[in-house]
């Protein structure tokens, strides 16, 4: 049992370090400024930088707790990507675990972002109910789909890129103004840091795994 857990804790712990320090220096900035401008326009920003701004330290409360989720969220996918390589293919095979890593990437991250567009301090939400709905009946179906291709046999690298690229584009097309054109820029950086930020969370998954695993 060890030797199934310990490298989902480790390959964590190193990936929701790294990914948190990504994170401070190119997400965080951006947030701390939607935060100001929200503080801003309701007429409380005297009173915010009079009680002390937060991020100016990187040694923080926030920063602290921000470490945290991260480690437990790359523990938790870590151990996901663990059992469902176990389970389908046993240990041994990097292609395997490349393939079953890029496909938590696709369902845990891309496909949500079409419903559910990553959104700044004060942005309206709308209302995300029906739109959570959605995801989750379409994060399922994805999932079949891809048990079904892997009986298949069509399952395989190719086809997982085929699937981003195409998730992807639908992406850019449902959200142009801001992804090509950026009408707002402040939320376009937010979207394209947050994108590259579980790029790199999912790659560290995978290469840790990769190097942690053992037969």
């Amino acid at each position: 049992m060890i030797k199934y857990i310990y490298p989902g804790l480790v390959a964590g712990l190193i990936t929701g370090l790294l990914v948190t320090l990504f994170n401070l220096f190119f997400v965080q900035p951006l947030i701390i400024e939607a935060e100001l401008l929200e503080l801003s326009s309701a007429g409380l920003l005297h009173e915010h930088l009079h009680a002390g701004d937060e991020g100016s330290s990187l040694v923080n409360e926030r920063n602290f707790l921000t470490l945290l989720v991260n480690i437990a969220m790359s523990v938790a996918f870590s151990l996901i990507i663990i059992g469902f390589y176990y389970i389908r293919y046993g240990f041994g095979d990097t292609r395997n675990l490349l393939k079953v890593t890029f496909s938590g990437f696709i369902v845990f991250f891309l496909l949500p972002k079409i419903f559910i567009l990553p959104q700044l301090p004060g942005q309206s939400l709308g209302n995300t109910t029906f739109m959570q709905i959605i995801w989750i009946l379409s994060t399922l179906g994805l999932i079949v789909a891809l048990a079904i291709s892997d009986r298949m046999s069509y399952f395989s690298e190719r086809l997982l890129l085929l699937l981003s690229i195409f998730i992807i584009s639908i992406f850019v097309l449902l959200n142009a103004d801001l992804v090509m054109y950026k009408t707002d820029p402040l939320h376009s950086a937010f979207i394209y840091y947050t994108f590259i930020s579980n790029l790199i969370l999912w790659t560290l998954l995978y290469l840790n795994l990769n190097y942690f695993i053992k037969d």
